[in-house]
Protein backbone atom coordinates (compact mmCIF):
# COMPACT_ATOMS: atom_id res chain seq x y z
CA UNK A 1 0.00 0.00 0.00
CA UNK A 2 1.08 3.61 -0.35
CA UNK A 3 1.62 5.78 1.89
CA UNK A 4 -0.12 9.64 2.03
CA UNK A 5 2.91 10.88 -0.46
CA UNK A 6 2.66 8.62 -3.46
CA UNK A 7 -1.05 8.45 -2.93
CA UNK A 8 -0.52 12.64 -3.60
CA UNK A 9 1.74 11.78 -6.44
CA UNK A 10 -0.78 9.70 -7.89
CA UNK A 11 -3.14 12.29 -7.73
CA UNK A 12 -0.98 14.96 -9.33
CA UNK A 13 -0.28 13.02 -12.35
CA UNK A 14 -4.30 12.24 -12.52
CA UNK A 15 -4.48 16.13 -12.39
CA UNK A 16 -1.85 16.54 -14.43
CA UNK A 17 -2.98 14.10 -17.51
CA UNK A 18 -6.52 15.81 -17.39
CA UNK A 19 -5.19 19.13 -17.44
CA UNK A 20 -3.57 17.97 -20.49
CA UNK A 21 -6.45 16.89 -22.16
CA UNK A 22 -8.05 19.95 -21.26
CA UNK A 23 -5.89 22.26 -23.03
CA UNK A 24 -5.08 19.68 -26.14
CA UNK A 25 -8.83 18.56 -26.98
CA UNK A 26 -10.46 21.87 -27.34
CA UNK A 27 -7.46 23.12 -29.39
CA UNK A 28 -7.69 19.92 -31.37
CA UNK A 29 -11.89 20.04 -31.48
CA UNK A 30 -11.23 24.18 -32.79
CA UNK A 31 -9.11 23.37 -35.19
CA UNK A 32 -11.14 20.41 -36.88
CA UNK A 33 -14.32 22.83 -36.99
CA UNK A 34 -12.80 25.62 -38.18
CA UNK A 35 -10.88 23.08 -41.45
CA UNK A 36 -14.72 22.22 -41.37
CA UNK A 37 -16.44 25.27 -41.28
CA UNK A 38 -13.64 26.44 -43.98
CA UNK A 39 -14.63 23.82 -46.09
CA UNK A 40 -18.27 24.46 -45.86
CA UNK A 41 -17.92 27.86 -46.83
CA UNK A 42 -15.52 27.13 -49.72
CA UNK A 43 -18.25 25.13 -51.57
CA UNK A 44 -21.29 27.35 -50.74
CA UNK A 45 -18.93 29.90 -52.76
CA UNK A 46 -18.30 27.33 -55.10
CA UNK A 47 -21.62 25.52 -55.73
CA UNK A 48 -22.85 29.43 -56.06
CA UNK A 49 -20.47 30.34 -58.91
CA UNK A 50 -20.92 27.61 -60.27
CA UNK A 51 -24.91 28.08 -60.56
CA UNK A 52 -24.31 31.66 -61.48
CA UNK A 53 -22.28 30.36 -64.29
CA UNK A 54 -25.12 27.80 -65.57
CA UNK A 55 -27.78 30.63 -65.50
CA UNK A 56 -25.24 33.05 -67.58
CA UNK A 57 -24.73 29.79 -70.18
CA UNK A 58 -28.43 30.22 -70.15
CA UNK A 59 -28.76 33.62 -70.44
CA UNK A 60 -26.25 33.66 -73.02
CA UNK A 61 -27.99 30.94 -75.39
CA UNK A 62 -31.61 33.19 -75.18
CA UNK A 63 -29.19 36.20 -75.86
CA UNK A 64 -27.61 34.09 -78.99
CA UNK A 65 -30.83 33.28 -79.92
CA UNK A 66 -32.20 36.86 -79.93
CA UNK A 67 -28.91 37.76 -82.37
CA UNK A 68 -29.43 35.03 -84.39
CA UNK A 69 -33.19 36.11 -84.94
CA UNK A 70 -31.78 39.94 -85.34
CA UNK A 71 -29.58 38.74 -88.39
CA UNK A 72 -32.50 36.41 -89.92
CA UNK A 73 -35.31 38.94 -89.44
CA UNK A 74 -32.44 41.81 -91.22
CA UNK A 75 -32.78 39.62 -94.21
CA UNK A 76 -37.35 39.48 -94.33
CA UNK A 77 -37.41 43.15 -93.61
CA UNK A 78 -35.52 44.30 -96.93
CA UNK A 79 -38.16 46.29 -99.33
CA UNK A 80 -37.73 43.53 -102.18
CA UNK A 81 -37.29 40.73 -99.96
CA UNK A 82 -40.97 39.39 -99.90
CA UNK A 83 -41.94 40.62 -103.81
CA UNK A 84 -38.38 38.70 -104.79
CA UNK A 85 -38.84 35.24 -102.61
CA UNK A 86 -42.97 34.99 -102.26
CA UNK A 87 -44.93 36.21 -105.26
CA UNK A 88 -41.89 36.32 -108.41
CA UNK A 89 -39.69 33.85 -107.15
CA UNK A 90 -36.60 35.27 -108.54
CA UNK A 91 -34.23 32.51 -108.44
CA UNK A 92 -31.19 34.57 -109.56
CA UNK A 93 -32.23 37.72 -106.91
CA UNK A 94 -32.61 34.59 -104.62
CA UNK A 95 -29.23 33.23 -105.30
CA UNK A 96 -27.44 36.26 -104.72
CA UNK A 97 -29.12 37.17 -101.32
CA UNK A 98 -29.77 33.79 -99.61
CA UNK A 99 -27.28 31.57 -101.45
CA UNK A 100 -23.69 30.74 -100.53
CA UNK A 101 -22.39 34.40 -102.02
CA UNK A 102 -24.28 35.77 -99.83
CA UNK A 103 -22.82 34.26 -96.24
CA UNK A 104 -20.59 35.68 -94.28
CA UNK A 105 -16.79 34.33 -94.81
CA UNK A 106 -16.87 32.04 -91.96
CA UNK A 107 -20.33 30.30 -93.71
CA UNK A 108 -21.42 28.68 -89.89
CA UNK A 109 -25.07 30.04 -91.09
CA UNK A 110 -27.52 27.97 -93.61
CA UNK A 111 -30.72 29.31 -94.96
CA UNK A 112 -33.56 27.84 -96.15
CA UNK A 113 -36.88 29.24 -97.59
CA UNK A 114 -39.71 27.28 -96.52
CA UNK A 115 -43.02 27.64 -99.03
CA UNK A 116 -46.54 28.34 -97.42
CA UNK A 117 -47.12 24.33 -98.18
CA UNK A 118 -44.32 23.71 -95.87
CA UNK A 119 -41.66 23.08 -99.10
CA UNK A 120 -38.51 23.71 -98.78
CA UNK A 121 -38.08 26.09 -101.85
CA UNK A 122 -33.85 27.35 -101.64
CA UNK A 123 -30.82 26.16 -99.61
CA UNK A 124 -27.82 28.41 -99.53
CA UNK A 125 -25.50 25.05 -98.89
CA UNK A 126 -26.57 23.75 -102.48
CA UNK A 127 -26.55 27.85 -103.07
CA UNK A 128 -29.84 26.99 -104.76
CA UNK A 129 -32.12 23.90 -105.39
CA UNK A 130 -32.82 22.40 -102.19
CA UNK A 131 -31.78 18.84 -101.26
CA UNK A 132 -34.55 17.21 -99.58
CA UNK A 133 -32.93 14.50 -98.42
CA UNK A 134 -30.63 16.66 -96.63
CA UNK A 135 -33.17 19.00 -95.24
CA UNK A 136 -36.24 16.44 -93.93
CA UNK A 137 -33.86 15.90 -90.57
CA UNK A 138 -34.35 19.71 -90.27
CA UNK A 139 -37.87 20.31 -91.40
CA UNK A 140 -39.01 17.38 -89.17
CA UNK A 141 -36.68 18.71 -85.96
CA UNK A 142 -38.01 22.61 -86.80
CA UNK A 143 -41.86 21.60 -87.07
CA UNK A 144 -43.05 22.92 -83.85
CA UNK A 145 -40.57 26.25 -84.25
CA UNK A 146 -41.91 26.79 -87.83
CA UNK A 147 -45.67 26.34 -86.25
CA UNK A 148 -44.77 29.41 -83.77
CA UNK A 149 -43.29 31.67 -86.52
CA UNK A 150 -46.58 31.13 -88.33
CA UNK A 151 -49.14 31.85 -85.29
CA UNK A 152 -46.61 35.06 -84.36
CA UNK A 153 -47.30 36.17 -88.61
CA UNK A 154 -50.83 35.07 -87.98
CA UNK A 155 -51.80 37.07 -84.69
CA UNK A 156 -50.10 40.75 -86.83
CA UNK A 157 -52.16 39.53 -90.07
CA UNK A 158 -55.62 39.15 -87.96
CA UNK A 159 -54.82 42.65 -86.14
CA UNK A 160 -53.49 44.84 -89.41
CA UNK A 161 -55.03 44.72 -93.00
CA UNK A 162 -51.38 44.96 -94.40
CA UNK A 163 -47.90 44.19 -92.56
CA UNK A 164 -45.59 47.00 -93.32
CA UNK A 165 -41.72 46.51 -92.48
CA UNK A 166 -42.36 49.15 -90.13
CA UNK A 167 -44.68 46.82 -87.83
CA UNK A 168 -42.16 44.01 -87.75
CA UNK A 169 -40.96 44.26 -84.39
CA UNK A 170 -38.19 41.99 -83.27
CA UNK A 171 -40.77 39.36 -81.70
CA UNK A 172 -41.95 38.27 -85.38
CA UNK A 173 -39.64 35.54 -85.16
CA UNK A 174 -38.38 32.17 -83.17
CA UNK A 175 -35.55 30.73 -82.13
CA UNK A 176 -34.85 26.50 -81.14
CA UNK A 177 -32.45 24.66 -80.37
CA UNK A 178 -32.95 21.29 -82.28
CA UNK A 179 -30.95 18.31 -82.96
CA UNK A 180 -30.79 17.28 -86.96
CA UNK A 181 -28.53 14.15 -87.59
CA UNK A 182 -27.59 13.80 -84.36
CA UNK A 183 -25.86 17.46 -84.11
CA UNK A 184 -27.00 20.59 -82.38
CA UNK A 185 -28.32 23.52 -84.63
CA UNK A 186 -29.33 26.86 -83.30
CA UNK A 187 -32.15 27.33 -85.83
CA UNK A 188 -34.45 30.88 -86.33
CA UNK A 189 -37.34 31.09 -88.30
CA UNK A 190 -38.88 34.51 -89.63
CA UNK A 191 -41.79 35.11 -91.94
CA UNK A 192 -41.37 37.42 -95.50
CA UNK A 193 -43.85 40.32 -94.73
CA UNK A 194 -44.91 41.76 -97.96
CA UNK A 195 -44.54 45.48 -99.28
CA UNK A 196 -47.14 48.07 -97.96
CA UNK A 197 -50.20 48.97 -100.63
CA UNK A 198 -48.28 46.64 -103.38
CA UNK A 199 -49.44 43.07 -102.28
CA UNK A 200 -51.87 41.96 -99.22
CA UNK A 201 -50.42 39.82 -97.14
CA UNK A 202 -51.40 36.48 -97.74
CA UNK A 203 -52.67 34.30 -95.27
CA UNK A 204 -49.56 31.95 -94.78
CA UNK A 205 -46.66 33.38 -94.87
CA UNK A 206 -42.80 31.70 -96.67
CA UNK A 207 -40.36 31.31 -93.94
CA UNK A 208 -36.43 31.84 -93.65
CA UNK A 209 -34.85 29.41 -91.99
CA UNK A 210 -31.38 30.13 -90.32
CA UNK A 211 -29.97 27.23 -89.11
CA UNK A 212 -26.22 27.47 -87.50
CA UNK A 213 -24.50 24.65 -85.58
CA UNK A 214 -23.87 24.65 -82.31
CA UNK A 215 -19.99 24.67 -82.31
CA UNK A 216 -17.27 26.60 -82.94
CA UNK A 217 -17.90 29.87 -83.96
CA UNK A 218 -21.80 29.65 -81.96
CA UNK A 219 -19.75 28.46 -79.22
CA UNK A 220 -17.20 31.57 -78.86
CA UNK A 221 -20.40 33.87 -79.30
CA UNK A 222 -21.69 31.93 -76.65
CA UNK A 223 -18.52 32.07 -74.49
CA UNK A 224 -18.24 36.00 -75.05
CA UNK A 225 -22.02 36.60 -74.12
CA UNK A 226 -22.03 34.55 -70.65
CA UNK A 227 -18.55 35.40 -69.43
CA UNK A 228 -17.42 31.75 -69.80
CA UNK A 229 -14.56 29.69 -70.81
CA UNK A 230 -13.58 26.56 -72.34
CA UNK A 231 -17.28 25.87 -73.49
CA UNK A 232 -17.89 22.46 -75.42
CA UNK A 233 -20.46 20.20 -75.88
CA UNK A 234 -21.40 16.72 -74.54
CA UNK A 235 -23.48 14.22 -75.95
CA UNK A 236 -23.39 11.67 -72.67
CA UNK A 237 -22.55 13.61 -69.72
CA UNK A 238 -22.17 9.63 -68.12
CA UNK A 239 -19.23 8.81 -70.13
CA UNK A 240 -17.38 11.74 -70.76
CA UNK A 241 -17.44 13.07 -66.17
CA UNK A 242 -16.60 16.41 -66.35
CA UNK A 243 -16.10 19.18 -63.06
CA UNK A 244 -18.42 21.13 -63.43
CA UNK A 245 -20.82 18.73 -64.01
CA UNK A 246 -22.40 19.00 -67.58
CA UNK A 247 -25.44 21.63 -68.46
CA UNK A 248 -28.19 20.26 -70.43
CA UNK A 249 -29.31 22.24 -72.91
CA UNK A 250 -33.39 22.16 -73.64
CA UNK A 251 -35.19 22.94 -76.77
CA UNK A 252 -38.61 25.06 -76.82
CA UNK A 253 -40.92 21.90 -75.47
CA UNK A 254 -38.01 21.10 -72.47
CA UNK A 255 -36.20 17.90 -74.04
CA UNK A 256 -32.30 17.91 -73.98
CA UNK A 257 -30.47 18.29 -76.96
CA UNK A 258 -27.34 18.27 -75.94
CA UNK A 259 -25.14 19.26 -72.46
CA UNK A 260 -22.52 22.00 -72.57
CA UNK A 261 -19.60 22.02 -70.05
CA UNK A 262 -16.72 25.10 -69.77
CA UNK A 263 -13.69 25.36 -67.77
CA UNK A 264 -14.56 26.50 -64.47
CA UNK A 265 -12.24 28.10 -62.04
CA UNK A 266 -13.82 27.80 -58.22
CA UNK A 267 -13.57 31.10 -56.70
CA UNK A 268 -13.30 29.28 -53.37
CA UNK A 269 -10.59 27.85 -53.68
CA UNK A 270 -8.68 31.31 -54.82
CA UNK A 271 -10.49 32.74 -51.72
CA UNK A 272 -8.62 30.18 -49.80
CA UNK A 273 -5.65 30.45 -51.50
CA UNK A 274 -5.58 33.56 -50.87
CA UNK A 275 -6.88 33.25 -47.09
CA UNK A 276 -4.17 30.63 -46.61
CA UNK A 277 -1.31 32.98 -45.21
CA UNK A 278 -3.88 34.22 -42.58
CA UNK A 279 -5.11 30.55 -41.84
CA UNK A 280 -2.03 28.99 -41.44
CA UNK A 281 -0.51 31.51 -39.19
CA UNK A 282 -3.34 31.55 -37.24
CA UNK A 283 -3.35 27.26 -37.35
CA UNK A 284 0.62 27.73 -36.54
CA UNK A 285 -0.51 30.17 -33.24
CA UNK A 286 -2.92 27.38 -32.25
CA UNK A 287 -0.74 24.26 -32.79
CA UNK A 288 2.18 26.35 -30.80
CA UNK A 289 0.09 27.05 -27.95
CA UNK A 290 -1.30 23.58 -28.25
CA UNK A 291 2.09 22.12 -28.60
CA UNK A 292 3.81 24.53 -25.42
CA UNK A 293 0.98 23.61 -23.82
CA UNK A 294 1.34 20.33 -23.90
CA UNK A 295 5.05 20.38 -23.12
CA UNK A 296 4.41 22.34 -19.88
CA UNK A 297 1.74 19.39 -18.66
CA UNK A 298 4.11 17.04 -19.87
CA UNK A 299 6.80 18.17 -17.84
CA UNK A 300 4.60 18.55 -14.98
CA UNK A 301 3.32 14.90 -15.84
CA UNK A 302 6.98 13.90 -15.90
CA UNK A 303 7.58 15.59 -12.56
CA UNK A 304 4.70 14.26 -10.66
CA UNK A 305 5.24 10.68 -11.99
CA UNK A 306 9.20 10.71 -10.76
CA UNK A 307 7.71 12.56 -7.72
CA UNK A 308 5.18 9.41 -7.54
CA UNK A 309 8.17 6.72 -7.64
CA UNK A 310 9.89 8.71 -5.54
CA UNK A 311 7.50 8.52 -2.72
CA UNK A 312 6.79 5.10 -3.56
CA UNK A 313 10.17 3.92 -3.37
CA UNK A 314 10.50 6.11 -0.13
CA UNK A 315 7.57 4.13 1.55
CA UNK A 316 9.35 1.12 0.71
CA UNK A 317 13.30 1.79 0.97
CA UNK A 318 15.39 2.59 3.45
CA UNK A 319 16.97 6.19 2.84
CA UNK A 320 20.88 5.52 2.98
CA UNK A 321 21.21 2.30 1.85
CA UNK A 322 18.51 1.91 -0.69
CA UNK A 323 17.37 -1.45 0.08
CA UNK A 324 13.50 -2.07 1.36
CA UNK A 325 12.69 -1.21 4.78
CA UNK A 326 10.92 -2.71 7.74
CA UNK A 327 7.17 -2.04 7.35
CA UNK A 328 7.84 -3.48 3.01
CA UNK A 329 10.22 -6.30 4.36
CA UNK A 330 7.45 -7.60 6.66
CA UNK A 331 4.83 -7.41 4.01
CA UNK A 332 6.67 -9.22 1.73
CA UNK A 333 8.03 -11.92 3.84
CA UNK A 334 4.35 -11.86 4.45
CA UNK A 335 3.63 -12.95 1.40
CA UNK A 336 5.76 -15.42 0.83
CA UNK A 337 5.07 -17.11 3.98
CA UNK A 338 0.89 -17.12 3.04
CA UNK A 339 2.02 -18.45 -0.44
CA UNK A 340 -1.30 -19.76 -2.57
CA UNK A 341 1.13 -21.95 -4.63
CA UNK A 342 0.40 -25.58 -4.86
CA UNK A 343 4.08 -27.07 -5.12
CA UNK A 344 5.82 -25.97 -1.45
CA UNK A 345 8.86 -24.20 -1.48
CA UNK A 346 12.46 -23.80 0.38
CA UNK A 347 13.05 -20.64 1.61
CA UNK A 348 15.40 -18.99 4.38
CA UNK A 349 15.33 -15.98 6.28
CA UNK A 350 18.61 -14.40 7.54
CA UNK A 351 18.96 -11.87 10.02
CA UNK A 352 22.79 -9.78 9.85
CA UNK A 353 24.33 -7.92 12.21
CA UNK A 354 27.44 -5.63 11.42
CA UNK A 355 30.45 -6.60 14.00
CA UNK A 356 31.54 -3.90 16.18
CA UNK A 357 30.17 -1.20 14.10
CA UNK A 358 30.19 0.87 17.41
CA UNK A 359 33.93 1.12 17.19
CA UNK A 360 33.62 1.69 13.53
CA UNK A 361 31.54 4.56 14.16
CA UNK A 362 33.32 5.74 17.24
CA UNK A 363 36.85 5.83 15.65
CA UNK A 364 36.59 6.67 11.97
CA UNK A 365 33.33 8.85 11.97
CA UNK A 366 29.78 8.37 11.19
CA UNK A 367 30.91 8.88 7.43
CA UNK A 368 32.82 5.31 7.64
CA UNK A 369 29.77 3.48 8.88
CA UNK A 370 27.80 4.58 6.56
CA UNK A 371 30.13 3.74 3.59
CA UNK A 372 30.00 0.28 5.68
CA UNK A 373 26.38 0.11 5.74
CA UNK A 374 26.43 1.18 2.27
CA UNK A 375 29.24 -1.39 0.56
CA UNK A 376 26.71 -3.98 2.60
CA UNK A 377 23.81 -3.05 0.58
CA UNK A 378 25.77 -2.95 -2.78
CA UNK A 379 26.70 -6.58 -1.90
CA UNK A 380 23.44 -7.80 -0.84
CA UNK A 381 21.65 -6.48 -4.41
CA UNK A 382 24.32 -7.87 -6.44
CA UNK A 383 22.59 -11.29 -5.56
CA UNK A 384 20.00 -10.47 -7.66
CA UNK A 385 17.53 -13.05 -8.17
CA UNK A 386 19.27 -15.46 -5.44
CA UNK A 387 17.49 -13.03 -3.17
CA UNK A 388 13.12 -12.01 -2.96
CA UNK A 389 13.96 -9.11 -0.67
CA UNK A 390 16.74 -7.54 1.39
CA UNK A 391 16.32 -4.72 3.76
CA UNK A 392 17.80 -2.41 6.04
CA UNK A 393 15.88 -3.34 9.86
CA UNK A 394 17.94 -0.02 11.03
CA UNK A 395 21.52 0.84 12.68
CA UNK A 396 23.53 -1.89 11.32
CA UNK A 397 20.60 -4.44 11.60
CA UNK A 398 19.95 -6.31 8.31
CA UNK A 399 17.64 -8.97 6.88
CA UNK A 400 17.16 -11.33 3.55
CA UNK A 401 14.29 -13.62 2.47
CA UNK A 402 15.99 -15.80 -0.18
CA UNK A 403 14.83 -16.90 -3.28
CA UNK A 404 13.10 -20.30 -3.23
CA UNK A 405 15.61 -22.96 -2.66
CA UNK A 406 16.42 -26.73 -3.47
CA UNK A 407 17.10 -27.92 0.18
CA UNK A 408 18.81 -27.54 3.42
CA UNK A 409 22.14 -27.94 1.52
CA UNK A 410 21.77 -25.64 -0.47
CA UNK A 411 20.07 -23.51 2.04
CA UNK A 412 23.05 -23.64 3.84
CA UNK A 413 25.41 -22.89 0.92
CA UNK A 414 23.45 -19.39 0.57
CA UNK A 415 23.83 -18.47 3.82
CA UNK A 416 27.76 -19.17 3.79
CA UNK A 417 27.88 -17.81 0.32
CA UNK A 418 25.80 -14.23 1.67
CA UNK A 419 28.20 -14.29 5.02
CA UNK A 420 31.75 -14.72 2.52
CA UNK A 421 30.43 -11.58 0.56
CA UNK A 422 29.71 -9.49 3.39
CA UNK A 423 32.97 -9.51 5.45
CA UNK A 424 34.98 -8.20 2.17
CA UNK A 425 36.93 -5.08 3.39
CA UNK A 426 35.98 -1.61 2.68
CA UNK A 427 38.03 1.24 1.52
CA UNK A 428 37.08 4.99 3.35
CA UNK A 429 39.36 7.28 2.30
CA UNK A 430 43.13 6.04 3.44
CA UNK A 431 41.71 3.43 5.37
CA UNK A 432 41.25 -0.29 4.86
CA UNK A 433 37.95 -1.09 7.29
CA UNK A 434 37.49 -4.85 7.98
CA UNK A 435 34.29 -5.65 7.66
CA UNK A 436 32.52 -8.44 9.78
CA UNK A 437 28.81 -9.59 9.72
CA UNK A 438 27.18 -12.27 12.18
CA UNK A 439 24.13 -14.20 9.87
CA UNK A 440 21.43 -16.00 12.26
CA UNK A 441 19.24 -17.89 9.91
CA UNK A 442 16.00 -19.94 10.13
CA UNK A 443 15.07 -22.38 6.72
CA UNK A 444 11.40 -22.80 6.38
CA UNK A 445 8.98 -24.05 3.85
CA UNK A 446 6.04 -21.94 2.23
CA UNK A 447 3.06 -22.00 2.65
CA UNK A 448 4.17 -22.00 6.19
CA UNK A 449 1.48 -22.62 9.40
CA UNK A 450 3.53 -20.20 12.01
CA UNK A 451 3.86 -16.52 11.58
CA UNK A 452 6.73 -14.46 10.47
CA UNK A 453 7.48 -13.35 13.96
CA UNK A 454 8.31 -17.15 15.19
CA UNK A 455 10.47 -17.52 12.13
CA UNK A 456 12.18 -14.12 13.19
CA UNK A 457 12.38 -14.83 16.41
CA UNK A 458 13.96 -18.25 15.34
CA UNK A 459 16.59 -16.89 13.00
CA UNK A 460 17.35 -14.01 15.93
CA UNK A 461 17.94 -17.15 17.98
CA UNK A 462 20.41 -18.62 15.51
CA UNK A 463 22.58 -15.03 15.42
CA UNK A 464 22.83 -14.81 19.44
CA UNK A 465 24.49 -17.99 19.06
CA UNK A 466 26.70 -16.98 16.10
CA UNK A 467 27.33 -14.09 18.31
CA UNK A 468 27.45 -16.29 21.25
CA UNK A 469 29.99 -18.39 18.89
CA UNK A 470 32.60 -15.37 18.63
CA UNK A 471 30.74 -13.25 15.83
CA UNK A 472 31.97 -12.83 12.13
CA UNK A 473 29.98 -16.22 11.59
CA UNK A 474 26.93 -18.12 10.07
CA UNK A 475 24.40 -19.96 12.12
CA UNK A 476 21.19 -21.81 10.93
CA UNK A 477 18.36 -22.39 13.48
CA UNK A 478 18.41 -25.83 14.91
CA UNK A 479 15.65 -26.48 17.23
CA UNK A 480 17.52 -28.70 19.41
CA UNK A 481 20.13 -25.54 20.28
CA UNK A 482 18.47 -22.54 19.61
CA UNK A 483 16.04 -22.87 22.64
CA UNK A 484 15.67 -19.39 23.44
CA UNK A 485 17.34 -19.76 27.12
CA UNK A 486 20.32 -18.19 28.31
CA UNK A 487 23.37 -18.94 26.02
CA UNK A 488 24.97 -22.64 27.09
CA UNK A 489 27.34 -24.53 25.73
CA UNK A 490 25.04 -27.27 23.21
CA UNK A 491 25.48 -30.36 23.22
CA UNK A 492 24.57 -31.60 20.22
CA UNK A 493 24.94 -29.45 16.86
CA UNK A 494 23.26 -29.36 13.61
CA UNK A 495 25.40 -30.44 10.63
CA UNK A 496 24.63 -27.21 8.62
CA UNK A 497 25.89 -25.09 11.34
CA UNK A 498 29.32 -27.54 11.44
CA UNK A 499 29.95 -26.74 8.07
CA UNK A 500 29.21 -23.26 8.55
CA UNK A 501 31.17 -22.50 11.59
CA UNK A 502 34.55 -20.84 11.11
CA UNK A 503 37.42 -22.76 13.30
CA UNK A 504 39.35 -19.91 13.46
CA UNK A 505 36.09 -17.91 14.56
CA UNK A 506 35.08 -20.31 17.33
CA UNK A 507 38.07 -20.81 18.44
Amino acid sequence: MRDGRADAASDGFTLARWVGLAIVLPALIAVTLLGKDTLMVVERINDAALERDATAIDRGLKMLGELNGSEVLSRTMQATAFRHVAPDKRTDWIRENFGSRALTPDGVQQLVIVDPDGRVSFSSDNDGAPQHQRVAGLLAASRDLMERARELYRSVHTSQAALKPGSLSDGLFATDIVKVDGVPMMVTATPFAPEPKEYEAPAAPTLLLGVQPLSGELLSKLEALSHTRGLKLVSDPQASPAEPPPRPILDAQGNIVSYVTWTFSPPGYAILKAALPAIALSLAVIAFMTLLGATTVRRLTRKLAESEQAAIHSAHHDAATGLANRGWFMRVFESVIASEERTRATYAVLLIDCDHFKTINDTLGHAAGDAVLSAIANRLKSFGNRITIAARLGGDEFAIVTAPLADMDDAAQQVQDIQDALTASVLFESYVILVGVSVGAAVFEAPSTLTIDTWLARADMALYRAKRDGRGCARIYDATIDTGTLPLIPSTRHPANDRLTKPEQAA
